[in-house]
């Protein structure tokens, strides 16, 4: 509000130096304000970036560095739709970005960890905020993809896709960007 007074009186009388000192200490105390919000309200000021609302973020492709924790969770994906994926984002925290790769496992009786692994691209970027249709898209792109490159069975998508046996696992941990 002192801001936009001094500007309109700036405005008015552009040669009076009391209404600069007006406008400078008005930028003074937004500035402490914010920093005030930031250290002693605990308002999270985490670099949270729109991740995957309109295409996938691939974590290489992002010009920023990255620092990854060390705790790497696994969430198991059954049926591949979108109130699937969308659950799973919401168990996201909403103050963290996210990296994350997709396993495909065709048999999980059958699966070994020191096994050959299947995965289905590069590890991507993601959040909380994420669009839950535009990663249901991808995953099912990338299993096409997997079927036609790896010459495999059309029936191994059709058998995931029904909830039996093969399930895709997802890896993920949370990314520190700066």
């Amino acid at each position: 509000m002192v801001f936009f007074l001094s500007n309109f009186l700036i405005g008015i009388n552009p040669h009076l130096r009391n209404f600069h000192a007006i406008r400078i200490m008005s930028i003074i105390v937004i500035i402490l304000i914010l920093y005030y919000n930031t250290k002693h309200l605990s308002i999270a000021t985490a670099f949270i970036l729109p991740l995957s609302l309109n295409r996938v973020t691939y974590a290489d492709k992002l010009n920023r560095y990255i620092e990854f924790d060390s705790e790497i969770q696994t969430q198991a994906l059954s049926l591949l739709n979108v109130n699937e994926i969308s659950e799973f984002l919401d168990d996201l925290d909403a103050k963290e970005n996210y990296i994350a790769s997709f396993e495909f496992i065709p048999d999980i009786c059958c699966h070994q960890e020191e096994g050959p692994l299947m995965f289905l691209s590069k590890p991507i970027l993601m959040n909380k905020f994420s669009s839950p249709e535009i990663l249901t898209k991808f995953i099912h792109e990338r299993l096409e993809l997997m079927v036609d490159y790896y010459y495999l069975d059309d029936s191994i998508i059709q058998t995931f896709e029904s909830g039996n046996e093969a399930i895709l696992s997802c890896r993920y941990t949370i990314a520190h960007i700066y």
